[in-house]
């Protein structure tokens, strides 16, 4: 029996930013992965499939090229030379996490599946450790939706389509969120015949109503055809491909193609650790309870990142093992509540969005005001060739305070970071206005978008 300072349940980017910190004060930790160090983001999350969006956007430069007055054969996609590229990138980073841990003397790394044998101790590959202090970050995997003879069938998820040996001539794409919007034209860049099929009204439903229809337009203006309220009532083989079969109003339509990805959402990686011997809770997804402070209701034992539910984004996990460093090595009192989270969503042109929607603005009690600002108009992105997409301002019209920000355009994942430091220091419209940009920028659209009332 090895007694810790600290025990951390998962090698993800809660999990090694929460012990580097505790380590570096001098804690003897532990810390214990199942799988790989790094965690989602890194094995087979943001970095390999940014890396092979890249690949299909360097694809659609070359496509586009003649337009900027180059000559050039058509580009033909090496998706066996992407994959490589995209491992090799992935096996350096890993790598990096690995020595990371493990040329820190302050951290005991154990890679098995941890599971509690009560609130204190936890039993790894025939090991017990035991700490007073647990912290679960454990993460998340891709969930499979109960659809009739979906289990049945050899489908493939977010990690698996990247791994695939050859590409497909068809995919369909169960689920219309985040991963469907950039796996879709990733895809579809590669020369694939993409199918979304979506069961809400429209794609992405966290973003406002204007943005979701926006994508859904460029998304079809490449190619890819998006199946909105759609009713899908099996899923079977169909001659070494599948057969999606959508219930209509009137009729009922099969589908044939030869793969199928699902990405319906995430399910919090809850299931594998005993948590019912340590007395945790759980809601009826699976999700870990925990107050504002990230505490479970068992004492000692807290929980942080993409098991918790909530936003599951890389950079809210690495917020959140700031905070809880914060408690734990300072006995600070730590708030997770009402954070200003932005994300983005990497497709072409990208989508970025921080603060209130114009509803949840005008649910809030605001009187709201929208300014929108077309790159269109703007002088860089016609200079880049890259005009599709809008910013759009929510303004509280009583004070013209900032309440929120929705960018569809070039680089908006790197343009939305103004916005999300205006909205956090609660800078007004006019504020934006007096702030000179250089010219020409694409943040410069920022200042457009303040001046358009």
């Amino acid at each position: 029996m090895k007694k810790y300072d600290l025990i951390v349940l998962g090698a993800g980017t809660a999990g090694m930013n929460l012990i580097g910190a505790l380590a570096a004060k001098g804690q003897k930790t532990a810390l214990i992965e199942g799988e790989h160090v790094g965690g989602t983001c890194i094995n087979v999350g943001c970095i390999p499939s940014k890396t092979l969006i890249s690949s299909a956007r360097v694809m659609q430069t070359v496509r586009d090229a003649e337009r900027f007055g180059v000559k050039t054969a058509p580009p033909q996609a090496n998706w066996e030379a992407m994959v490589a590229r995209k491992d090799r990138l992935v096996s350096r980073i890993r790598d990096r996490s690995y020595r990371r841990v493990r040329e820190n003397d302050g951290i005991d790394l154990y890679e098995g599946q941890g599971v509690f044998k009560d609130a204190r101790s936890i039993e790894v590959d025939g090991q017990t450790l035991t700490s007073e202090r647990i912290v679960i970050a454990t993460g998340a995997r891709s969930a499979v939706p109960p659809v009739p003879g979906l289990r049945d069938v050899d489908y493939l998820t977010s990690t698996s389509a990247m791994e695939m040996e050859h590409l497909p001539q068809s995919l369909f794409i169960l689920g219309g969120g985040i991963i469907a919007l950039e796996f879709s034209q990733l895809f579809a860049r590669m020369g694939v015949e993409v199918t979304i099929f979506e069961r809400g009204t429209h794609l992405a439903s966290n973003l406002d109503r204007d943005v979701s229809e926006a994508v859904r337009e460029m998304l079809e203006r490449a190619g890819v055809t998006v199946r909105t309220g759609a009713n899908i009532s099996s899923i079977l083989e169909d001659d070494g491909g599948v057969c999606v079969v959508e219930e209509g109003e009137e009729d009922t339509v099969r589908h044939t193609g030869e793969k199928l990805l699902v990405a319906t959402g995430r399910a919090p990686n809850s299931d594998r650790m005993g948590l019912e011997q340590a007395g945790v809770e759980t809601d009826r997804r699976g999700y870990i309870l925990v107050d504002d402070s990230f505490a479970t209701d068992q004492p000692g034992i807290w929980a942080i990142g993409d098991v918790i539910g909530g936003l599951m984004f890389t950079h809210k996990a690495r917020h959140d093992a700031m905070l809880l460093s914060r408690c734990l090595l300072k006995g600070q009192s730590i708030h997770s509540a009402g954070r200003l989270i932005p994300f983005a969503v990497f497709t072409d042109p990208e989508i970025a969005s921080v603060g209130m929607g114009e509803s949840a603005a005008a649910d809030a009690g605001h009187r709201v005001r929208v300014q929108r600002f077309p790159f269109a108009f703007h002088g860089r992105a016609l200079a880049l060739g890259r005009v599709d997409g809008f910013i759009k301002l929510i303004v509280d019209e009583e004070d013209g305070r900032l309440l929120g920000a929705h960018l569809l355009g070039a680089e908006a994942g790197e343009v939305i970071h103004e916005l999300v430091t205006a909205i956090r220091f609660g800078a007004s419209v006019s504020d934006l206005q007096d702030m000179i940009h250089v010219h020409p920028t694409l943040s410069e659209a920022i200042n457009s978008a303040a001046w358009s009332e």
